[in-house]
């Protein structure tokens, strides 16, 4: 599992990095972030399994995650 953790997430990285290249202005806005699919919608829905978005604050920034999709395997939970 931990071999196939860093392609995925160059992958994911060098896609967020080039939408947000083509919408990023003078600032990043919320609204250019959309195509995030949890950030900050903690409590919402998890648009892979349905359970509900899990939340946590670190320096005054907040992430956002599923714990049944990112969390439980890892032994990480808010």
């Amino acid at each position: 599992e931990t071999a196939r953790l860093y392609p995925a997430m160059r992958s994911v990285l060098t896609e967020a990095v080039e939408i947000l290249s083509e919408r990023m202005k003078a600032d990043i806005s919320e609204e250019i972030r959309d195509f995030l699919k949890v950030h900050r919608r903690g409590g919402k829905p998890c648009p892979r399994c349905g359970s509900p978005i899990a939340q946590v604050e670190a320096n005054r920034r907040i992430t956002s995650f599923c714990p049944k999709c990112q969390g439980e395997r890892r032994g990480f939970s808010p």
